[in-house]
């Protein structure tokens, strides 16, 4: 098995354990499991935001049953050249809200979830959305 993180790596290991922000991520995980915290109508909520969004083409979407809200995208020409991972981040930061989680849980598939946690500005209840980006046709391979 590899125990290199990266490919010139000859530390093996990091600085510190993931602690610090800890707390964040289990407080987004709590608001998570609340019943009716996925917010309804995200062809409304989300979708003008990601159709707007330059170099990409929204060519489906569909919410499914569990809540996810899975959207899939064409890139441009324009984002040859681009790492599919930023470009993905990069996309979904336009319905970023304060709290936001991106994965890449497969080739071409980015799972986020993003939303606003109890005393988040700007004041608005807690909510959030959990969206599966799936990316076809990357430019240039």
């Amino acid at each position: 098995m590899e125990q290199r993180r990266w490919d010139n790596d000859d530390r093996f290991t990091g600085v510190s354990d993931g602690s610090a922000m800890r707390p964040a991520v289990e407080d987004l995980a709590a608001v998570m499991a609340r019943d009716g915290w996925v917010t309804e109508d995200p062809d409304a909520h989300l979708l003008p935001h990601l159709r707007a969004a330059p170099g990409w083409q929204v060519v489906a979407e569909r919410l499914t049953e569990d809540g996810v809200y899975e959207v899939a995208a064409r890139p441009d020409e324009s984002l040859e050249g681009i790492d599919v991972h930023r470009a993905a981040i990069r996309l979904l930061s336009v319905i970023a809200e304060p709290s936001f989680f991106v994965r890449q849980s497969g080739p071409g598939t980015f799972e986020c979830v993003t939303g606003v946690m109890p005393g988040d500005p700007p004041g608005y209840a807690t909510h959030g959305h959990l969206v599966r980006l799936l990316i076809s046709e990357w430019p240039g391979r």
